[in-house]
């Protein structure tokens, strides 16, 4: 059986991790960059928060603390869900484009607002965040995440950032490899063989071709 494109995490569906780096996994909470077949993973606050916890980026104890005030403060939390789908959506075209000054601008302004939250720790380079602070803070998951593609962007890595070309998916990842090219074989790649297969089946054959 074909893996799925989504897992189930506290009772949430989420995507599955298939990016190899949890800022590229926040950039694939979305398909359909080109228009086309678009779907959206994050329909609720707890979506991102629990996103956030799932890949490392906030502390177990935070989630829920940011979950509880995202009930009280629910025009709040709508609005820190909208500006997360924004950092996404810089974060793409930071990490695909890292030369262009404007989305490098707009996400070092995105990461601002994480500096009197954030903790260096040796050796834990995915885990920046300190159990307890700020933790009403609704911003803190998408503040995580603009951090965390920051790092990526500074580093030699964001070379190897690709996109997915399958139909409808747009999806980013870490070629680690060089050789990658799709999200998941098992997905689009397969997807896209069935199509070129199909193709080549509808071609008529030259006359005289047995």
């Amino acid at each position: 059986m074909a893996e799925q494109h989504w897992r189930e995490v506290e009772g949430l569906v989420l995507p599955q991790p298939v990016a190899l780096h949890p800022a590229l996994e926040l950039v694939n909470t979305y398909s359909g960059w080109d228009g086309t077949h678009t779907s959206d993973y994050l329909v609720s606050y707890d979506h991102l928060a629990v996103l956030a916890g799932a890949l490392d980026l906030l502390p177990a104890i935070d989630v829920r603390r940011l979950r509880r005030a995202a009930r009280r403060q629910p025009e709040a939390a709508t609005n820190a869900l909208e500006r997360a789908c924004t950092v996404r959506a810089v974060i793409r075209r930071a990490v695909l484009d890292p030369a262009d000054p404007e989305a490098t601008s707009e996400l070092t302004v995105a990461t601002r607002s994480a500096a009197t939250t954030v903790q260096l720790l040796p050796g834990t380079p995915a885990r920046w965040w300190v159990p307890g602070i700020a933790p009403d803070d609704l911003d803190r998951p998408a503040d995580a995440f603009a951090w965390a593609a920051a790092d990526l962007v500074t580093r030699p890595d964001v070379t190897r950032v690709r996109t997915c070309p399958g139909r409808g998916c747009g999806w980013v990842f870490l070629d680690t490899s060089g050789r990658r090219r799709w999200c998941s074989m098992q997905w689009c790649g397969n997807r896209a063989k069935v199509r070129a297969h199909a193709a080549r089946s509808r071609t008529p054959r030259p006359s005289g071709i047995g």
